[in-house]
């Protein structure tokens, strides 16, 4: 079949007839002069004349002829049945997966390594007019320009391709690779993907439906493996302090289809292997791994807790860290009578001003008081603040600060609605009744025992403490808040809710002994302190959801002007400086790069200012491939060819190559026609 690649050009063939419009327009009449009887002469003049109007007549077919080939030669003509060891043009996109995933162990060694080999392979069969863009997997967000290149220039870019240890944007390449090649005029539009075809891999959308381009996989010995990847790391919402013991639990899952047994998990602190303990793991299944340790010092600690190696390493260590501060600063707002229990609850001794330091205020003593300096905010009885001050508290909450509201006898349930219901999930309907008798009450019912508040009571066959309340206001909860425990009559009583990037614990009835007696039963101090406990856990930091392939930022906690550049050393020892932003009075810096799972560290002048772990995508474990086919058909492709991985290359792929382009015999064509003019109209000569 003939066809021609840049058929727009052939509008240009009209030019051919330039030639012939000049020769019309350039014809001069011969004039006719009568003279003697020259009958001999003047059948010499008609031989000559006719031989002198076939050679114009020939150099104008020439010159019409040359334009027309060199229009020819640029819209490329092709016969798509190519012969043997030639083919038309290439334009082609290799997709090179370099994910986490491709750095497991087979039999031939690492994945990627083969898959790299594979690719340089693949980029040694494109010739000198062929265009290559080569494209590795990336953060999802990258969006890092792509472009044709030569084969040469991509083989220099696959030197330096790095394993990416995060989920990478695997549909944003295909996207990104098919747009290229619907535009590319090229005949053979290929696309190449190297990949160990995981599951998760599949695109959500048929980017190549509809498409003339090409779909190759390059297979790779990508065998299942038995995997066993540690999926999260948790301390449980507890508040970590030096010399008490801690509990940390680790997720282990087995990918693989058979149970495995005697297997070793370590755990390492501030570089010091503190404890080991066996553990099995059912085919298919789950289990947690849990160590009891302490730490004597406050500042900052990290460490990782560590599996039995197996054929994919980088899931068999999850990092963690966590910061323990000096002392907890509490700022205690009301002018209820209970504000006073409240703070004797968090320091009932001596030892325990090591971790509490609380103040107290009133709503109208605010004035020299700086509300950011402190951990916890306490709004006890619900105080009516002055309308700047209830707006710095709702700030400072919604930057990360935790705060803990109760409800109070002479709590104006209007004022209440107005200014925390939005943050509480709290709205009142009725106060308490200031008529009620003792005679009957309300008690607690139930709680959400799971919850880190109450995971460390071991309460009696799960029932809750008899604890009187003779009066309880109406109220109701938004959606989006949890209700952790239930006055009788499966009233709410304590009530979590998030708002912004802090945590809110919300007790919605009377504490004042006047309104029943938990102040003075054995519940209400480990109640109080426990939740103080839960809501300022976050302070010490247990980021341990942060992931390779996030946009990482951090809260800093420097305070004055940053004169000097703030240091993040990665895990390699590797030295970057970042730039901190300003946000809501915050100090932010977004920590880049973030690639490699690890331990992170923000040091500026020389002082550690913060740390953080950062580890692998639990999904880039699933380590089970998938058929090329269904690939194929989740791609949209009608046909797709897959080169094995013991096939020679080069043969695989001009196996499926087709056409050949004409345009450089057209041209050699428009160069002799050229040659022939030169020499015709070098001997031509105008006769009159």
């Amino acid at each position: 079949m003939f066809s021609f690649l840049n058929s727009t050009f052939l509008l240009a063939g009209v030019a051919a007839l330039i030639p012939l419009i000049i020769h019309l327009l350039s014809r001069r009449r011969r004039k006719v002069v009568e003279f003697s009887s020259l009958r001999h002469l003047k059948a010499m003049q008609r031989r000559q004349v006719r031989r002198l109007q076939l050679r114009q007549l020939l150099l104008l077919i020439i010159r019409m002829l040359i334009i027309l080939m060199v229009v020819l030669a640029f819209a490329r003509p092709t016969f798509r049945e190519g012969g043997a060891g030639s083919h038309a043009s290439v334009s082609a996109v290799i997709i090179l997966d370099n994910s986490a995933s491709m750095e497991r162990y087979v039999k031939d060694g690492k994945l990627l390594d083969i898959a790299l080999k594979r690719t340089r392979q693949l980029l040694e069969n494109f010739g000198q007019s062929d265009r290559v863009c080569l494209l590795p997997l990336s953060r999802p967000d990258d969006n890092r320009p792509a472009d044709f290149t030569s084969a040469a220039v991509a083989l220099a870019q696959l030197e330096i391709v790095q394993p990416y240890a995060g989920a990478v944007g695997f549909s944003a390449a295909l996207e990104a690779g098919a747009d290229m090649l619907r535009e590319s005029a090229d005949l053979n539009r290929e696309m190449y993907i190297v990949t160990d075809r995981q599951r998760r891999l599949l695109p959500e959308k048929a980017v190549l439906d509809a498409s003339e381009v090409r779909l190759c996989f390059v297979d790779l010995p990508a065998e299942e493996i038995d995997n066993r990847g540690i999926t999260a790391v948790s301390f449980g919402g507890q508040l970590i302090q030096p010399g008490h013991d801690f509990d940390l639990v680790a997720a282990v899952k087995n990918y693989g289809p058979r149970a495995v047994s005697d297997l070793i998990a370590s755990c390492c602190i501030d570089d010091r292997r503190v404890s080991q303990v066996d553990f099995a793991l059912n085919a298919s299944g789950e289990s947690t791994v849990r160590f009891t340790r302490s730490v004597l010092q406050t500042g900052f600690h990290s460490g990782y807790i560590e599996i039995s190696d197996d054929s994919f390493l980088p899931d068999n260590r999850y990092y963690f860290s966590f910061h323990i501060p000096d002392q907890f600063n509490v700022l205690v707002i009301s002018d209820d009578e209970a504000a006073g229990f409240v703070s004797l609850a968090l320091v009932p001794e001596d030892e325990g001003q090591r971790y509490w330091s609380v103040k107290e205020a009133g709503p109208t003593d605010l004035t020299g008081v700086n509300i950011y300096d402190y951990d916890l905010l306490l709004l006890i009885g619900a105080p009516d603040l002055p309308d700047p001050y209830a707006r710095r508290v709702a700030s400072q909450v919604r930057r990360g600060t935790p705060l803990f509201v109760t409800y109070g006898g002479e709590t104006d349930i209007q004022q209440f609605n107005a200014v925390y219901s939005s943050f509480t999930g709290v709205t009142y309907g009725r106060p308490v009744r200031e008529d009620f008798t003792r005679s009957g009450y309300y008690s607690l019912q139930s709680a959400d025992l799971d919850h880190p508040i109450f995971s460390v009571f071991n309460f009696e066959d799960g029932r809750m403490p008899e604890i009187k309340f003779y009066t309880l206001p109406e109220l109701s909860v938004s959606s989006d808040a949890r209700v952790l425990m239930y006055f009788t009559g499966d009233r709410p009583a304590l009530v979590e809710t998030i708002y912004g990037s802090g945590k809110v614990i919300t007790f919605t009835g009377p504490i004042a002994p006047y309104y029943g007696d938990l102040v003075s039963h054995a519940f209400f101090v480990p109640l109080v302190a426990r939740t103080a406990e839960y809501l300022v856990s976050d302070l010490s930091r247990f980021d341990l959801q942060l992931l390779t392939d996030q946009n990482i930022s951090r809260s800093l906690s420097l305070t004055g002007s940053i004169l000097d550049p703030i240091e993040l050393h990665t895990p390699d020892s590797v030295i970057f400086f970042v730039t901190p932003d300003e946000q809501q009075g915050n100090l932010v810096v977004r920590a880049e790069p973030t690639d490699r799972p690890g331990i992170y560290h923000l040091r500026y002048r020389g002082q550690e200012i913060d740390r953080f772990a950062v580890n692998v995508n639990p999904d880039e474990c699933e380590l089970q491939s998938i058929d090329p086919d269904q690939f194929a058909t989740a791609l949209g492709a009608s046909a797709f060819d897959v080169i094995s991985s013991d096939s020679e290359m080069g043969r695989a792929v001009a196996g499926f190559r087709i056409g050949r382009e004409l345009w450089h015999i057209f041209l050699w064509i428009a160069l002799a026609l050229l040659a022939v003019e030169m020499i015709l109209g070098r001997g031509a000569k105008t006769t009159e």
